[in-house]
């Protein structure tokens, strides 16, 4: 009895597991890629990263516990070390100026006049730079001489200049080489600080010379600043020079741009340990408070560690899934964009198909697909077209042989009568209607090509309007504008006429309501534009729309079941001449009138 309980029990908690199993596959698959991708790395990168760093940072603190390696005194040397090397730099650097033959010379030589200055201040520049830029604790250099025929600027002055300014005054005081001197400078400040820290030493003492020279380096007190605020971790640090704190990591300091506190400032602190120090005749002393010992501070010191352990744990599986994601998504994505093309009937072929997986397989047989599908289309409407050419071939012929069976010389010389019996009896206005008829008959019968000039077919269409003159009245009119540039140009006869046809038989079918035509022809932005307007009767927007779409899509096919036979037949060969690149636009108002705009590609024709 106990063990069918257990297997009941036991098929229960399949049951229940395979349940969740399924929800959870239902739900995953209802999901993108890319989100799965983001689950996967939450809870198998994220999670068991965060749980070891926090395990990381636990065993941190407990051996912090027992760790008291910290020594007041490293510290001390530390900051005597950092201001130690900032000085030696900077007398490194005098060294090398003092070496420096140019420079010397430079600063002896009497200069006749500004230009010879200038010159030989061009030849010593790019060494200064080069001191000034590869010490980057050195702010500032500045070289003087007793020289008068120098010119003040740049970085070299006349020591005339500096006579009453408190560090020479001292400097010449001591009657030292070299003088290490703090000092607080009121008028500029350099880098952002006003307190100084300068490097003074004579250039004239290895060899005679009468004229002084001397070189001023201006440390950089910010850099040394953070140095030493670096090496006293939590540790309260005064470093002092004779009555004056000339470096401090203190919050309650006024600052780098006022002047040196009083060393009356730390007497009564609890002050933990005092160091002195001494380099090239500078003497200071180092006193330190505040230090302490806490688990706070050991983290802080292997913070870092924890933080680059976290981000290569964290960001280099992010990095690898999302390359995985991004070479699965993108190509599917690129796939779907295609498979919705073909629905557009656009066989466009994948121009890359990276990749030997089976979305790589995949991709190749989409384009194995798309060759063989546009291929067979290809071939129908091939077939197709041949047929239809056979059979527009075949009418054609049928209209020769009716063409031939008459003959336009006869038709000519009867027009001719008539016009010549319409003169003779005054009857002018049906004379010019003759006249004009039988202009039309000739062309058309003279035209031995599909393509005329604009300029014949205006001419046609003139013929043409000014017998619907004679059939509307007074009450119609035409007007042309067409810019004289475009006669020239060649397009499929009766394309224009037909169009012009149109707005007579259709704008002007209401009895009694008749108007003008306008016929604009002219080129803008690399197009020819020709334009039929007239003030007839015009169109709702749903009859300019549905227009307006059939013309643009004319083909042979829309010729076989279509009421507007001949707009269709002009657009048809309009296209087959210019290669597609032809844009018909509409805009008609009822009871105002229509515009039917022809827009061709320049480029597509041709000039006779």
């Amino acid at each position: 009895m106990k063990d069918d309980q257990k297997v009941t029990q036991v098929r229960k908690t399949v049951k229940c597991l395979n349940s969740i199993i399924n929800k959870l596959h239902s739900n995953l698959n209802n999901r993108k890629i890319k989100n799965k991708t983001v689950l996967l790395y939450v809870f198998c990168v994220l999670v068991p990263v965060l749980v070891t760093n926090i395990v990381v940072i636990g065993n941190i603190l407990g051996a912090s516990s027992k760790e008291r390696k910290e020594n007041i005194d490293n510290i001390a040397n530390s900051v005597a070390h950092d201001i130690s090397s900032s000085l030696e730099n900077a007398v490194y650097v005098t060294y090398d100026i003092y070496a420096g033959k140019s420079i010397r010379n430079f600063l002896d030589t009497n200069y006749k006049n500004d230009i010879e200055y200038f010159r030989a201040y061009n030849g010593v520049f790019e060494n200064y730079i080069f001191y000034a830029s590869s010490k980057h604790l050195i702010s500032d250099i500045t070289l003087y001489s007793d020289n008068k025929s120098m010119i003040n600027g740049g970085r070299f002055y006349r020591i005339d200049t500096i006579q009453n300014q408190n560090w020479y005054k001292e400097f010449v005081k001591a009657n030292v080489d070299l003088l290490i001197y703090p000092y607080y400078n009121d008028s500029i400040y350099i880098n952002h600080t006003n307190r100084m820290l300068s490097v003074i030493r004579k250039l004239n003492y290895i060899e005679f010379s009468n004229i002084e020279k001397i070189v001023k380096l201006d440390l950089n007190y910010g850099k040394i600043s953070e140095a030493i605020d670096s090496s006293a971790f939590d540790t309260t640090v005064y470093v002092c020079y004779q009555n004056k704190i000339i470096f401090s990591n203190d919050p309650s300091d006024k600052g780098i741009k006022k002047d040196y506190e009083d060393i009356s400032k730390i007497a009564n602190m609890k002050i933990q340990n005092k160091k002195s120090y001494s380099i090239y005749g500078f003497d200071f002393d180092i006193y330190l408070k505040d230090y302490r010992y806490d688990y706070t501070s050991i983290l802080v010191n292997k913070f870092w560690l924890i933080i680059g352990l976290f981000l290569a744990d964290a960001i280099i599986p992010a990095i690898m899934l999302t390359l995985f994601s991004s070479s699965i998504t993108k190509r599917i994505l690129m796939l779907g964009k295609y498979m919705k093309m073909i629905k557009g009937e656009q066989f466009d072929l994948i121009p890359t198909t990276e990749g030997k997986d089976e979305i790589g397989e995949l991709l190749d047989d989409y384009n194995l697909m798309a060759t063989r599908m546009k291929n067979l289309i290809e071939y129908e409407y091939k077939s197709k077209l041949e047929q239809q050419e056979l059979h527009l071939a075949r009418q054609q012929a049928e209209l020769q042989a009716l063409y031939s069976q008459i003959n336009p010389h006869f038709i000519f010389n009867v027009l001719e009568s008539i016009r010549m019996h319409s003169v003779i009896k005054c009857e002018y206005e049906t004379s010019h209607m003759v006249e004009s008829l039988a202009k039309l008959m000739r062309k058309s019968a003279q035209w031995g090509s599909d393509l005329i000039t604009i300029e014949q077919e205006l001419e046609f269409t003139k013929d043409y309007l000014s017998l619907q003159k004679y059939r509307f009245g007074d009450g119609f009119n035409y007007k042309f504008r067409i810019q004289e540039n475009c006669n020239n140009y060649l397009i499929p006869s009766l394309v224009l006429v037909t169009f012009v046809e149109n707005s007579c038989v259709h704008g002007f079918n209401r009895e009694g309501h008749f108007g003008t035509i306008f016929v604009k022809v002219y080129e803008e932005n690399f197009y020819l534009f020709i334009e039929i307007e007239d003030t007839g009767i015009g169109m709702d927007e749903e009859q300019v729309r549905s227009l307006e779409k059939s013309l643009n899509e004319a083909s042979i096919d829309s010729l076989q079941n279509s009421a507007s036979l001949g707009m269709l037949n002009a657009c048809v060969r309009l296209k087959k001449y210019c290669g597609n690149q032809v844009k018909i636009t509409i805009e008609s108002e009822e009871h105002e009138g229509t515009c039917v705009i022809i827009a061709i590609l320049l480029e597509n024709l041709r000039r006779k």
